[in-house]
Order: structure tokens, then sequence, then C-alpha cells
């Protein structure tokens, strides 16, 4: 087989199981130790089947690690070069090395080997290639764990996330430069940081790939290569626009990645956030009609598409959208976090049609899902004091105020919910502590804001449960002493 010229690592020591201190007595007892731990530590590994035979003993991809896997480049004709064996020295002496880890399998492994390499090792980035006189090409293997952390709450942010979908690039470079894979060691440690959400990070090494990417591929990569730079604008784009509030730079390189994949969702919902950002409404839904025509199974663009509607206040579109994501995702596994998502857009959509019933059954859906927020508890709270569920009440603003502990106004919704429930005692405390931190604020106007706020809200109280008339006079005359 012709591979690089590259010398294969050392095989690491790898760690024995740990023995017990104790002393062993009879051989028998000691055979039964060995055999015990000989099968604790195949079974450590059985669910990652065996090692390929390309493999060198280095450790899997452990938890919050990016790992960065290399294998020498094949060799189809000219002089043998370490293309490989450079790549991943350059990666190791980089500024940014700290933050992954590379390692350089012993030989280039055979199509079959790639599978098990992945479930193996489970590494972030996998590169292998081959070469000749005039051209390298390579195939890059991206395996985001996770989706990385949202650059701001809001709403419909599960749109534009980038999922953490495994992505396979057919990429080119010319042999003639004297390091042609610039571009791929600056993209490969952008990626580091940009899964791990540190865009400002990312940020000026994903710019520095696309300044060095080929400007011609042979005709054949010519495609791929276009596949590559246009998810390499979607991320400058999702920097852009999402994470740094840029949505005219956002908008250009979302319509640069758009022309380069037409038909793609992901650059289209991305041109249609920053043109919606921009006021452009109704350029923003065309692109997201044109689409769906193409893409009927895109969620996220069934989710974009409620989202504009419910702007627009048309309430029939709005809706059928929604549940037409709902209904994508429904049948989706790990889109958890998606459909919490859309579920928490449409029970605030329920609240602005002026039913709180169904509004309270997508809230606490997406609560059910995992999500956890201020505004969500604050508002299930609130939903189910007004529904006379006070032991909910109870429950999610407690939740509430665990996330925002120095918020007035959710220490009174707290305090307001624990007396409807009958806890009377709980009530008094939570009304004092309320009190306090309301008094923390220098400016009269805020606390006699939030001290107005619970004064009425307790004067609410007493119109549907009069049998706490007393208690409640007490506390509105504790809150009209506070407040001067």
């Amino acid at each position: 087989m012709n591979i690089d010229a590259e010398p294969a690592a050392l095989p690491a020591d790898t760690d024995a199981p740990a023995l017990s201190r104790r002393r062993l007595f009879g051989a028998g007892l000691l055979l039964a130790v060995l055999l015990f731990a000989i099968i604790f530590a195949a079974s450590r590994w059985l669910g990652r089947g065996a090692a390929p035979a390309s493999a060198i003993a280095f450790a899997p991809a452990q938890a919050d690690e990016f790992l960065i896997v290399v294998a020498p480049f094949r060799r189809g004709g000219g002089d043998p070069q370490p293309i490989g064996g450079t790549l991943a020295n350059d990666l190791r002496l980089a500024p940014a090395a700290e933050h992954y880890r590379v390692e350089l399998l012993p030989r280039a492994p055979d199509p079959a080997e790639i599978a098990d390499l992945l479930a193996f090792y489970a590494p972030h980035l996998l590169v292998s290639g081959q070469y000749d006189a005039v051209d390298i090409t390579l195939d890059v293997r991206l395996i985001p764990s996770a989706p990385p952390p949202l650059p701001a709450a809001g709403l419909g942010s599960a749109a534009l996330s980038p999922a953490p979908t495994p992505r396979t690039y057919q990429l080119y470079a010319p042999a003639a430069l004297e390091r042609p894979l610039r571009y791929l060691d600056a993209w490969i440690i952008g990626q580091s940081y940009f899964w791990r959400g540190a865009y400002d990070e990312a940020l000026p090494l994903l710019t520095e790939a696309q300044r060095l990417l080929p400007r011609q591929a042979p005709i054949d990569r010519r495609q791929a290569m276009d596949r590559f730079a246009a998810d390499l604008n979607w991320q400058l784009g999702y920097i852009a626009g999402p994470a740094q509030g840029n949505w005219q730079a956002a908008r250009d390189l979302f319509r640069a990645a758009l022309r380069l994949a037409p038909g793609d969702p992901a650059p289209a919902l991305g041109l249609a956030a920053a043109l919606a950002q921009l006021n452009d409404i109704p350029q923003a839904a065309e692109i997201l009609r044109q689409t769906l025509r193409s893409r009927p199974d895109a969620w996220q663009v069934h989710f974009a598409l409620a989202e504009i509607a419910a702007q627009q206040g048309d309430s029939g579109i709005a809706l059928t959208n929604y549940e037409q994501a709902i209904t994508l995702l429904a049948v989706t596994p790990g889109a958890e976090h998606s459909l919490a998502d859309i579920y928490l857009s449409r029970g605030y959509y329920w609240l602005d049609l002026d039913d709180p019933q169904k509004a309270r059954a997508d809230l606490q859906q997406a609560v059910d899902l995992g999500r956890e927020d201020v505004t969500l508890y604050a508002s299930l709270g609130w939903l189910a004091y007004e529904a006379g569920d006070f032991e909910s009440a109870v429950r999610h603003s407690a939740a509430a105020r665990q996330l925002a502990p120095d918020r007035p106004d959710l220490a009174f919704n707290e305090a307001l919910h624990l007396l409807a429930a009958g806890q009377i005692d709980a009530a008094r405390i939570a009304y004092a502590e309320a009190i306090d931190l309301t008094l923390t604020f220098a400016d009269v106007i805020t606390r006699s804001t939030y001290f107005g706020g619970a004064y009425y809200d307790l004067a609410d109280l007493a119109a549907r449960q009069p049998e706490k008339a007393e208690i409640i006079a007490e506390l509105q005359e504790r809150i009209d002493l506070a407040n001067g």
C-alpha cells in the first residue's frame, strides 16, 4: 500500500485496572480478582467495538473535549509528502491548541474502517485524504457532539440554531502551494471554538479560512467546495447576526451561502431571519415559502413562517405552521430542545390570542421537555394562579424566584401565591422578604412601582377570597408603611 512516509507514533501504555490494596489470600482468590478485572476492563470498551486496524492507542474523546483525528494521506504519485503529519503538527503548535486535542493515526485508513474509527474514538473531526504531484483531495468529517450554546435567549432561536448533524466535506487544495492546507488549519481551529459557543474567537479564524479558500478547483470538486464555502458563509452569518447583532453583515453572508447552495433550508432561514430583523418581512416570508416548496419536511421553515405570520396577525397561517413544525419534530429523535422552543413560542402566542388555557398547556409542555426560563416559570405561575390552581402557582413562582432571586416582582408573586394557597405563615415571611428586597432600590419610582403592583394584587385576591380580608389588610398596611 502506497502511503506517506510518516513515522507511526508508539502506542501509549494503557491504564491497568486498579486492584484493591487489601492483601489477597489464596491463589484462587487472586485468580478470581484478576478475571474480574479483565472482564471489567473489557466491558468498558465493549460498547465501542474493537479498535480498527489503523487505530493507535490513544484515548477516545472525553467529555467536553474537542478531539481531532488526522490520518496520513495516501500517495497517488509525485514525491512522498508528510501532509497528514504536517497538518497535525500545525494544529498542535497553534496558539489555540489548549482548546482541542490532535491525534495522528499510524497509517491511512481503508474506507471500510472509517465507521469503526468514528465509533471507537468519537472524534469531532476526522481528516483523511490523498495527493499526487498536482492535487490534494481530502475527506473531512465533522461530527459535533451537541449544538453550540444559543448566543441569546429568544423565541424562534431553535430555527436558526446549528444542528449537531454529521457532515462530510470533499475538499481540494493545489499541491504546488507551500502550505496548501492553511485554510483547513484555520477552519478546524474555528470549529473547535464555534461548537462551544466561543463566537468571538471563532470569527477571525473562519474569516481567515474563507479568505484562504482556493480560488479555483477542478470541475469534479467544484460543487463540493461550493458546499463547504456555503456552510462556512452560514457560520459567519450566524456569528454576525444572532451572536453579534450585525444583521446587515449577516444578510450578505446568508445570501452568499444561499447562492452557493440553492434550496438549502439553513441559509434560506438565515437570510429570512436577517431580512425580518431589517424589517423586510414580505421578502423574508417569500424566501421561506420558496424553500418550503422544495423542502416541505423542514420543520425550521414551518416554525419561521409561523413566527412571521404571528407578527403579522395572521393567526390561521401561524397556528397551522406551528402545528406542522410540532408534528415533524415529534418523530425526530433528540429534538427536545427545538420542540420546547416551538411550544414556548406558541404558548406566548396563545396569550396574545387571549386563550390562557391553551397557553398554559403549551408552556407546561416546554417545561416538561426540559426548558428552564425565568419568564416561562413566572408566566406558568401566574396562569395557574388565574386558573385557581394555587399549588401549581406556588411551585412555578418558586422556580422562577430561584432562577432570579433579586427580582422583587417575582418575590411578590411567590408571596401572593403562597397566600392564595392558604400558607399564611410562609406568605408573611415571603412578603417580608419581598419588601426588604424592594427597599434595596434607591430609585423611589422603581420602589413605588413594585409596591403598587403588590398592593393591587392583594386587592384582587381579596375580591376572590374575602375570607382572607384580615390578613390581606395587614399585608397591605405593611406595604404602605414600606412605601412611605
